[in-house]
């Protein structure tokens, strides 16, 4: 449909558990100014708002947080806030979202951005999403960003491409032929063991999963048809029960679709997908650790917020909140203060305090 206009989705849930005590159930990573400046959403929703203007922007989040997302986001009327009543992952929220959004129009291009990310190029950032809605625009195709490997991550999942860069059977501008700028993804791979990891990295045929996507609505629903019609019908039914502003009949349905996220439910299945590769300095700030990166840390320097110090050490990151937090005498230390508790770690131990949370919200 080459007149469908472009709207953006921001998906505002996420808990963030390697990003206690800044990061909780309550008030989740989206909600937190993370590279020192806006919240990881405000800055998501000035992106989507320069992308597809402000009165385009839809919300995918959790009834709790209503409040949160109010404060947030007060140029977003209540109709663009698709609120969840429980999680049911990424599939069933963008189904939703989707009926949402094409209330008032056949077909609409559909760009999918999560809220818990950082971007340190924006104009190529937009360029390269504006690129994928053409893609997406003209074919049947989900359009991927697709981040180029720094290094061989274990925790990110993973898109590999065909060797070939051209696309037999798209016709795009002739300077994105040329340069081989729109690939085809072969398959997905989930979170690799290091040794495949650093078999991804030498190759060059693989890049990480931003989880940003773009896509024709009339093609979303086409696809889930075929590969996940039970999240489908559930979404229908919800969003039918919304519209009417049936509360009771709209949680009872939305509930009762599968847990399932868009990755697994259509992604690995779906006929054709295709990825931009961009290199915008992307970062998930998904670890104390990718926020120090992000904000500059290196073994050598530290990272300070607030009525902080570190004295006689480095490669700390040390955030205050209120009251004075001062290390003196320790390097590789990540201290990070708020409200809610105080984490004292060490360098690379991201990991274990994710599993230390998760059991303490398990009992």
């Amino acid at each position: 449909m080459a007149d469908a206009p472009v709207r953006a989705l921001i998906l505002a849930g996420g808990s963030g558990t390697r990003l206690w005590p800044r990061s909780t159930d309550e008030r989740p990573k989206p909600f937190l100014a993370l590279t020192g400046g806006e919240s990881l959403l405000r800055e998501t929703y000035r992106r989507a708002a320069a992308l597809v203007g402000a009165g385009n922007v839809f919300v995918s989040g959790r009834s709790s947080h209503a409040p949160l997302l109010a404060a947030e986001l007060r140029e977003v009327p209540e109709s663009r806030l698709v609120l969840e009543p429980m999680r049911r992952n990424t599939a069933p929220a963008i189904a939703l979202s989707a009926l949402a959004a094409s209330e008032d129009v056949s077909d609409t291009v559909f760009a999918v951005l999560p809220s818990d990310q950082a971007v340190r190029d924006e104009p190529a950032f937009l360029a390269a999403l504006r690129t994928a809605a053409e893609a997406a625009r003209t074919h049947d195709a989900f359009v991927t960003l697709g981040i180029p490997p720094t290094r061989a991550e274990t925790g990110f999942g993973y898109m590999e491409v065909e060797e070939k860069t051209g696309e037999p059977g798209i016709s795009l501008k002739e300077k994105e032929e040329r340069d081989g700028s729109i690939r085809r993804v072969v398959r997905f791979i989930e979170k690799p063991t290091p040794a495949r990891a650093e078999e991804f990295l030498a190759s060059g045929r693989f890049f990480w999963n931003a989880g940003i996507f773009v896509f024709r609505t009339s093609y979303l629903f086409e696809e889930m048809e075929r590969v996940c019609p039970d999240v489908l019908k559930a979404a229908r039914l919800a969003h039918a029960a919304r519209k009417a502003g049936d509360r009771s009949s709209f949680s009872e349905t939305f509930s009762s679709s599968p847990s399932v996220s868009i990755d697994v439910a259509v992604m690995e299945k779906a006929r054709c997908v295709l990825t931009i590769p961009y290199a915008c300095g992307w970062s998930d700030l998904g670890s104390w650790e990718a926020v120090f990166e992000f904000r500059g840390g290196a073994p050598g320097v530290n990272v300070l917020e607030g009525p902080a110090a570190a004295v006689n050490g480095s490669g700390n990151l040390v955030l205050a909140q209120g009251r004075p937090v001062r290390v003196v005498g320790l390097s590789d230390v990540f201290v990070v203060d708020s409200p809610d508790g105080l984490l004292v770690m060490r360098r690379g131990a991201s990991e274990a305090l994710r599993k230390s949370v998760e059991e303490g919200l398990s009992r």
